[in-house]
């Protein structure tokens, strides 16, 4: 079996892609969906009357930040909001994080100055995270940063690799030129770990290529760190492998997993529930996933016959469509039945028949046709369609819906295209730990279709949390 040599960490939600919507993020409280996005919000920080046993707070951080940018807060709103968050005896698990990336430089750098090293840890750089790093370099200027990397390296090299690699991730959205000025600085300063990961992550590996042949012969295996630069650039849309240098384009056609791999990368960056694909291939070693199911469905985004922000549903049930095709729904189903996807939440299974559910009854739903669908025969036997259709026809009747239905009815809500009303459902059910989640995904849903905010800037990563001048 072929297998995939990176770590898949799949966030199904956070994912999200179309440039269209850039143009809106100046003023993201003027989309239609920011009432429904704040009220999400809203919700997922209000703390619950009792802690369920190991709960961690997983979305507070995503939703402060909507807040602060869709509420249009002024900074010592946002500052006061996020101090408070930080106060709690269950704290978002990246509010301190967001903090340094929301403070301001002087700010920042008392506050930076106030913290210490985790226990064993040599520098307080693994606890910065990405939109912190950002900064650091963005608004701050990169000194500090590039002398704490450089302290680290002589300290513990392991961690310091691992801190260029998440510098570099935070810095990805920058374009190749800015990427190789501050490559250059990195190395002038005698930090290779950063210097060489800030060319893995431009669009042209031929500085990085270069690079590999200043280091010294102990620091790493050439063919090793060529691979590892091409299955994070594999996954970028704009990298194209006809334009790299012969030695790697030669690596690529060695397992023949790049052009699968290629075409998965770009469709979750249409499509961010697309990163179920990688893990299947991991699992499965058949290539088609990529080369068939995903190429298809790029194909249909790119001549409109797929709207992957505005009905992802849709693309959803047609890569399920095409996964049947390629493995069987058998295997299939055994595959995706334990895959986990949304930390501590749901398996990959149900994650799609949910959405295979909704887009089957969208139409009934939103008052197209009479009468409910059959089943569809690509649903697994674990999601209960009869209930599903029976809640269908109440909500269309304005009936009442018990608490404990909630969460299905919220879904409902979801393929009518009543945002506002499948969260008020969520609200008031009984699960409020699915509630939580299904909540978090809703507002990354309509994010999606106004600002775009909590787009990663590297595919399989966490959200950037990005502000305007302070």
């Amino acid at each position: 079996m072929r297998r995939l040599a990176i770590l898949v960490i799949i966030a199904i939600a956070s994912m999200s892609s179309m440039a269209a919507a850039q143009t809106r993020q100046d003023k993201p409280g003027a989309c239609s969906h920011a009432p429904a996005i704040m009220a999400a919000a809203d919700f997922l920080l209000a703390e619950p009357a009792q802690f369920p046993n190991f709960w961690r707070d997983r979305y507070g951080d995503d939703a402060a930040y909507l807040k602060i940018r869709y509420g249009d807060l002024s900074h010592a709103e946002g500052s006061a909001l996020l101090a408070d968050l930080e106060k709690r005896s269950h704290p978002p698990q990246r509010i301190a994080e967001l903090r340094l990336a929301y403070a301001k430089t002087a700010d920042r750098a008392a506050m930076i100055a106030g913290m210490q090293p985790q226990p064993n840890a040599k520098s307080i750089l693994p606890q910065l995270g990405l939109a912190a790093l950002r900064v650091l370099v963005i608004e701050d200027g990169g000194d500090w940063l590039l002398g704490e990397l450089g302290h680290l390296q002589t300290l513990d090299l392991y961690h310091a690799l691992d801190a260029a690699k998440a510098i570099a991730g935070a810095l990805s959205v920058l374009d190749d030129e800015a990427k190789s000025q501050f490559a250059q600085r990195a190395e002038n300063a005698g930090v290779w770990p950063l210097a060489l990961e800030m060319r893995a992550v431009k669009d042209d590996l031929s500085d990085y290529v270069a690079y590999l042949d200043k280091l010294p012969p102990h620091k790493g295996n050439r063919t090793g760190f060529i691979r590892n630069a091409l299955y994070s650039a594999d996954l970028r849309p704009s990298f194209d492998i006809s334009k790299q240098p012969a030695e790697v384009q030669a690596l690529d056609r060695q397992n023949g997993m790049g052009p699968a791999i290629r075409q998965i990368g770009r469709l979750i960056d249409y499509a961010p529930q697309a990163a179920i694909l990688l893990p299947l291939v991991n699992q499965t070693g058949d290539l088609r996933l990529g080369t068939t199911v995903a190429a298809a469905l790029n194909a249909q985004i790119a001549g409109k016959q797929l709207d992957p922000v505005n009905d992802p549903d849709a693309v959803t049930t047609a890569m399920l469509d095409g996964i049947d095709h390629v493995l069987g729904h058998r295997d299939r189903e055994d595959n995706l039945r334990h895959a986990l996807i949304f930390e501590m939440g749901e398996t990959a299974e149900s994650f799609i028949d949910r959405a295979l559910a909704r887009s089957t009854l969208a139409s009934f739903m939103q008052g197209n046709v009479a009468k409910p669908p059959p089943r569809p025969k690509l649903l697994t036997a674990a999601l209960p369609w009869e209930q599903w259709v029976g809640l269908a026809g109440r909500l269309k009747a304005g009936e009442a819906i018990a608490p404990e239905d909630r969460i299905v009815a919220a879904d409902l809500m979801i393929a009518a295209d009543r945002p506002a009303d499948a969260l008020a459902l969520l609200k008031t059910t009984g699960d409020w730990k699915t509630a939580v989640r299904r909540s978090h995904e809703l507002a990354l849903r309509l994010d999606r279709r106004c600002a775009d905010l909590l787009r990663p800037p590297m595919p399989i990563s966490q959200p950037l949390y990005r502000f305007e001048p302070r």
